[in-house]
């Protein structure tokens, strides 16, 4: 696992989903979409985090 996809896990841990976001925010991998898909949720977004998890 890369240092951006693990950055990003432990802010969505810590409760920073637009810290989760800036790291992965551009990149199309699937963990990264995986992680953009549970920042999405947590701000509220669960249309597009749907979208992203499928």
């Amino acid at each position: 696992m890369d240092s951006l996809i693990n950055a990003a896990g432990r802010a969505l841990a810590a409760g920073d989903p637009l810290g989760a976001l800036k790291r992965v925010a551009l990149r199309q991998d699937p963990a990264a979409l995986a992680l953009r898909g549970i920042a999405m949720a947590q701000l509220g977004d669960f249309a597009k985090a749907k979208t992203l998890l499928k």
